[in-house]
């Protein structure tokens, strides 16, 4: 099949089985026709994640098997219904036509973005790589690998099906509709509570908010962890508003697919809870959303639980792991709990910083928030001020205000992602910004009514629709010089990928008989010959952590392991002022020993942005050897 018609298959599925899970809750006729559509391709994708993980575990990751459940999944379709008359009535005033008509622009921009090849590093390091490996395992298997490996794949279950059926380009094809899909559902919820033009408005501002334009078209799970977070968010405030536990079940469904996709969803799960407080019969909700939350969101911390003994692996190794894992031990726990996170006490967990935190990662752009690239733009801080005037115009309602309940997610989940010692990266709060734009603009909205605030309120968010419009068009021209210009392949991973150019040579010249470590992970894409990925805190196999300066346990652990070559930065001596990696070092070290046969260098650069390559990058070398056990002074 073509990559379009996976896409479309693939969507019909999702939309199928979302579709008949309402059906079975009996909740189709509580929502528009608008609104079952969008929660039924949430609920339909977190669905086919869900039930890709067993076929997966039972060995059954064959074409066949997978579009036999996409089919029947698509099949579900049938409870949708047709749209009732009027659903798409109504003639569009101009503001909102020059609205549609720049979602449309965004959404070409998207188009170029998803008809490049893959290109953002997670994507390359393991959101692609890892259902790559699995198709061509035939199973899912159990990756040895913290961050990176023995992580919560519920989402990631969702590409199977369109990579094993359409290749790469329906892979890419299906993280662009997901993209659009959690647009268009915050457009739906806005529709509940903002006209048809501040709806759109508001759509437009978070399709091209910076952390949703890099974001969305990558392997990354943020943007699409967030079509759970709105339908979760919808259902919660329907069960607050109704009492009825079918609510409840589908906001626990959500929230556990959002915990099945990211260990940030167990925060969510919490958050979504306390939203249900504001009922009476909050115990009775509960426990229906708690069951509801277990069943969606319970196999990958079973999975990690099965193998590690720690279902949130490596976050209680030190009391529930197993010491005898082989892959990791206690000095890589000590050294990834000092440094998970890439920075210590960027910003420290108190109540001021707990204030300060969102001004400062939208002003400052620190590198440990990644707030500079890919944050979320100006929209929150321009709206702030008409937010907080129209919550005091009608601070004698608040409590009965519908949305009320959306706000109490987005700050509990604020406050448990930020005092828990989460990464402080700010992209990881991207999954409830729906929510927050929601908030900000039914506040600024029903403080402007249609009197002199309305203009500047306007003008606000024209000017921030512009800025990110142009980012998101300077984003763009990387992949529309690729796609339009009929550049080919290589050249494109040449300009884009960090020292890519040893990967076609390897590629050529090593085969199945060979072991190839390798330290960089946006190579384990591309690699199609066995390889071993040396990280300081991703195993402890080969131990590469900063401390380690003896070559002999290396060499030791590499020929354990059955290494043939390895692919590291060139060493420089210490006097040349150079900041070597534990790596290149002890490659080195071994090299010196009389172990390593030189084999090729490459010469590369390493791109900061693929935005702007040429601004932001620095020369460099990586050097291929050839495992020598005959010449080792340290033996065989």
């Amino acid at each position: 099949m073509t990559a379009l018609a996976v896409t479309v298959l693939q969507v019909l599925s999702c939309l199928g089985l979302g579709a008949a899970g309402l059906r079975a809750l009996r909740l189709n006729a509580e929502f528009t026709y608008l609104e079952r559509a969008a929660i039924a391709f949430a609920l339909g994708s977190g669905l086919l994640g869900w039930l890709v993980f067993p076929l997966g575990v039972a060995g059954l990751l064959d074409k066949a098997v997978l579009m036999g459940l996409l089919v029947i999944g698509a099949g579900g379709v049938w409870f949708l219904g047709r749209p009732p008359p009027g659903t798409f009535a109504g003639r569009p005033g101009r503001i909102a036509v020059v609205l549609i008509a720049l979602l449309l622009t965004a959404a070409v921009f998207n188009l170029l973005y998803a008809l490049s090849p893959p290109g953002e590093a997670d994507t390359l390091g393991y959101h692609f790589t890892l259902p790559k490996q699995f198709l061509a395992a035939g199973r899912i298997e159990f990756v040895p690998r913290i961050v990176d490996g023995a992580v919560p794949m519920l989402v990631n279950m969702t590409y199977l099906p369109a990579l094993a059926l359409g290749g790469e380009a329906a892979l890419m094809l299906w993280t662009m509709v997901t993209g659009w899909a959690a647009v268009a559902m915050l457009y739906v919820l806005c529709r509940r509570h903002l006209d048809r033009t501040w709806s759109l408005a508001v759509g437009l501002v978070f399709m091209t908010t910076p952390a949703v334009v890099y974001g969305a078209g990558s392997g990354m799970t943020e943007v699409r962890v967030a079509l759970f977070v709105i339908a979760a968010a919808l259902a919660a405030s329907r069960a607050v508003d109704t009492g009825r536990l079918p609510f409840a079940v589908l906001a626990g469904l959500a929230a556990g697919f959002y915990m099945g996709g990211k260990y940030t969803g167990l925060l969510f799960a919490v958050a979504g809870a306390v939203a249900l407080l504001f009922h009476r019969r909050w115990l009775s909700l509960g426990a229906a959303y708690g069951l509801a939350v277990l069943a969606a969101g319970f196999q990958w911390y079973a999975w990690n639980w099965l193998h590690t003994g720690d279902p949130v692996f490596p976050m209680l190794y030190d009391w529930l792991g197993r010491a005898d894992l082989g892959f990791w031990d206690a000095q890589h726990q000590a050294y990834f709990m000092e440094h998970k996170i890439d920075i210590v006490e960027t910003a420290p967990r108190t109540p001021l910083w707990f204030l300060a935190y969102p001004l400062v990662a939208t002003l400052d752009g620190l590198a440990a928030f990644q707030s500079g690239r890919i944050g979320f733009g100006p929209y929150g801080w321009v709206l702030l001020p008409f937010a907080a005037g129209g919550l005091w115009r009608h601070r004698g309602s608040l409590a009965r205000q519908p949305w009320l309940s959306y706000a109490s997610i987005v700050l509990v989940f604020y406050a448990l992602w930020f005092f828990t010692g989460s990464s402080q990266r700010v992209r990881h709060l991207l999954p409830v910004l729906p929510l927050l734009l929601l908030c900000l603009s039914v506040a600024a909205r029903r403080l402007a009514g249609e009197g002199r605030a309305l203009r500047p309120l306007a003008g606000a968010v024209a000017l921030t629709l512009a800025v990110q419009l142009a980012g998101h068009g300077l984003f763009t021209v990387n992949f529309a010089r690729h796609v339009l210009g009929g550049e080919t392949r290589e050249a494109y991973y040449a300009r884009n990928i960090s020292h890519y150019q040893p990967i076609p040579w390897i590629n050529a010249n090593l085969s199945s008989r060979d072991l190839v470590l390798v330290g960089e992970r946006q190579y384990l894409y591309f690699l199609e010959v066995p390889y071993f990925f040396a990280h300081a805190y991703a195993q402890s196999l080969v131990n590469v952590l900063p401390s380690e300066h003896d070559p002999r346990p290396f060499w030791d652990q590499i020929r354990k392991l059955g290494v043939s070559h390895l692919l590291a930065s060139s060493f420089q001596a210490a006097t040349d002022g150079a900041n070597n990696s534990a790596l290149s070092r002890l490659v080195h070290g071994i090299e010196v020993a009389g172990c390593l046969v030189h084999v090729k260098t490459f010469e590369g650069t390493r791109l900061a942005s693929r935005t702007l390559p040429g601004m932001i990058a620095t020369a460099g070398e990586r050097s291929l050897f050839r495992v020598d056990p005959e010449g080792c002074r340290y033996g065989r």
